[in-house]
């Protein structure tokens, strides 16, 4: 049934694609613009974009379930939008194959985009496709999120920029409860329920997680990332067991004093009724976080390759980052927009410390991300499993991270 619907979705887009890829009567072109969100043409950066613009009209393609597979499905068909905003391991893939053209010599051309401008992050990439073939909207991270009315309840002193992971166990102890009956009754910190934090622990851990040839490259990094958190959860008892946090957020429910989660979950904790800050995520042998993004690519079989380049320009300059920053609440990945804080959405009661996404440009880099979800997903898993004693370290780094790897290679 899943495949059945990803079909009709692509179906009914290709032929908005047939009828709608063309120069209106009154002048104008119309491109096609691609968003895994419920964006349309009202979305403030599109009316924006439309006023600057007017002999060009934007037409969004939302597709607001499976999107990667609806795009991959419709490159391969040849009827993909002009404007495609492709996931980081959609990207390299189409760069290979041609599907997207090489934006190098637009972007120096180009009196609105400053490409000394990018976060470092954006630079390596160019390492990874030869060129520049995508230019990130907005970008995410993550950070250590801590209930302050709980650090002060208990005397803990607030946790810093530069905490390591000896200072996060350290202060989880100190600030988790039980009972009489020996019930935990508040948690120090929470189970990891988003994968993508297992990837930042073994990069801070030391191991690059993906190299160069977009192969895993993970041994000694992760083998520590899993004794920390097996200890957490089954040693020092301040981390309940992976899953735990599935059902009820224990952080927002005021049932943990700290947490690990992407940058996207302030604007979700804007109403807490506590105080709350973040900081980045504590380090191990080095800072490290994993970031995340979509990046605006041109369809190499787009008729109006000219009026893409030129929504993108528009979406990369100074009013055009700032608009999309405000609208989805993320850091611009030029740095000088994203330093006039243009993304932030102040709570009630937090967060106060935004020098924090500073960290992002220092330590931010894209791993993971560039390889195929479900095998990274399907790691994410294995990495739980040691906390719940199904399987041991040793059999996760020398059986599972091998498997994961074939399993790249097959898709490739």
């Amino acid at each position: 049934m899943k495949k059945l619907l990803v079909l009709l979705v692509v179906l009914s887009l290709s032929i908005g694609f047939m009828t709608s890829c063309r120069d209106d009567g009154d002048g104008r072109v119309t491109i096609r613009f691609s968003m895994w969100d419920t964006v349309d043409e009202n979305a403030i950066f599109i009316r924006a974009f439309h006023e600057a613009n007017p002999d060009i009209r934007v037409e969004i393609v939302a597709i607001p379930e499976d999107y990667s597979t609806v795009i991959n499905t419709m490159v391969i068909g040849r009827t993909a939008p002009d404007v495609i905003l492709a996931w980081e391991v959609d990207m390299p893939r189409f760069a290979r194959h041609g599907n997207i053209i090489r934006l190098d010599d637009r972007i120096a051309a180009s009196d609105l985009v400053n490409v000394h401008d990018f976060m470092p992050a954006v630079a390596a990439l160019t390492d990874v496709t030869d060129g520049l073939y995508g230019i990130p909207w907005v970008y995410a991270g993550h950070f250590l999120y801590f209930n302050k009315d709980m650090f002060d309840a208990a005397g803990v002193p607030h946790p810093t920029d530069y905490w390591t992971w000896e200072d996060m166990a350290a202060a989880a102890q100190a600030l988790t409860i039980r009972d009489a009956a020996g019930n935990v009754t508040q948690w120090g910190l929470t189970a990891i329920d988003f994968g993508g934090i297992w990837y930042s622990m073994i990069g801070q851990a030391g191991d690059e997680v993906v190299d160069s040839n977009m192969n895993l490259s993970m041994g000694n990094g992760l083998r520590r990332a899993l004794e920390f958190q097996y200890a957490l959860t089954n040693v020092y008892g301040v981390m309940p067991q992976p899953g735990a946090g599935a059902v009820a957020d224990l952080f927002s429910a005021g049932m943990a004093a700290m947490t690990r989660q992407g940058n996207w979950f302030i604007a979700g904790y804007a109403d807490l009724p506590f105080n709350w800050d973040i900081v980045p995520l504590p380090r191990d042998q080095r800072a490290h976080t994993t970031l995340h993004t979509g990046f605006f690519t041109i369809n190499s079989d787009s008729r109006h390759q000219d009026e893409a380049w030129r929504f993108i320009e528009f979406m990369m300059s100074h009013r055009g980052q700032t608009l999309l920053s405000e609208f989805s609440a993320n850091p611009s990945a030029m740095m000088s927009v994203a330093a006039e804080g243009a993304f932030r959405v102040h709570g009630r009661n937090g967060p106060n410390n935004w020098g924090a996404f500073n960290y992002f440009n220092d330590y931010g880099r894209f791993t993971f991300v560039l390889l195929n979800s479900t095998v990274t997903g399907s790691l994410v898993s294995q990495f739980n499993s040691v906390l719940l004693g199904i399987n041991s370290i040793d059999h996760v780094i020398n059986v599972e991270v091998p498997n994961a790897q074939r399993q790249l290679d097959a898709l490739r």
